[in-house]
């Protein structure tokens, strides 16, 4: 079962994982004032990108673990905006994803979901929908005074976007939030003034997973053509296997029937 594990990632990614987990760790260990929310959140935020990258449905499990603890640290550093994203929509998008990359799987298999291209007419909608809901966190963040107003609202369009054509099992998700890792880098940056060092493993943690979500993008795609090469295959064959049959029919049961033999 072990050793099925550590085959389970490739040693690129062990390497990508072990990396990622000891730059958190270090920025926690030299912060003068750790926070082990923040250092905890990172964590599990690393543990689900990997996961994730490989299409597997646990990374959604370890996602909601995530989702839940970066909102209430953002809570803590009155970045209400990342607090409202990760509770109201982050949240309840992974646990819906559960279900759907479980209904989804490739070829049955549990531990890799079906890829899916989503249509042209659900980007335009995704983009139209986007837009008029972050005029509307606008005002909404406003109100509450949030800190970081104009940055924490961007956020939303590109946590929207992920969220969206991840549950639709797109690849294009890693994309979006690749955008928006970028996005939170900045973010929790500008907190280090007012906040100090303790938000360092925040900081470290967006930065590291800006570069695994690059991989899962390529994984993503890789798996996608994969996937998309073994069902022509299978409809090559069961094309070839058709007419074969046909022949097959005709001759065990001819349609013309022998003549009557003359007494």
């Amino acid at each position: 079962m072990f050793k099925r594990f550590l085959k389970y990632f490739t040693k690129f990614e062990w390497t990508l994982w072990t990396a990622s987990i000891i730059i958190v760790t270090v920025g926690f260990a030299v912060a003068p004032e750790r926070s082990v929310l923040s250092y905890c959140s990172s964590l599990a935020g690393v543990t689900c990108v990997m996961i994730n990258a490989k299409g597997n449905v646990v990374g959604q499990f370890v996602s909601v673990l995530f989702s839940t603890l970066y909102a209430v640290y953002a809570y803590t550093q009155h970045l209400y905006g990342e607090m409202i994203i990760y509770f109201s929509l982050m949240v309840p998008i992974h646990v819906i994803s559960i279900f759907t990359w479980i209904r989804n799987r490739f070829d049955g298999k549990a531990h890799e979901v079906k890829i899916n291209k989503v249509k042209p007419l659900e980007y335009i909608l995704l983009g139209v929908g986007s837009a008029a809901a972050t005029v509307a966190f606008y005002f909404l963040l406003r109100a509450l005074n949030t800190d970081n107003l104009i940055v924490s609202t961007i956020s939303l369009i590109t946590s929207l976007a992920a969220a969206y054509l991840m549950l639709r099992r797109c690849e294009y998700y890693s994309i979006c939030f690749i955008a928006n890792d970028a996005v939170l880098i900045v973010l929790w940056s500008m907190k280090i003034p007012t906040a100090g060092l303790s938000v360092l493993p925040s900081v470290l943690c967006f930065v590291v997973f800006l570069l695994i979500d690059a991989h899962c993008y390529i994984s993503w795609h890789k798996r996608r053509k994969r996937q998309a090469a073994i069902m022509f295959e299978r409809e090559q064959e069961t094309a070839a296997s058709e007419p074969a049959a046909e022949n097959n029919e005709v001759t065990e049961n001819p349609t013309d029937e022998e003549p009557a033999k003359e007494e």
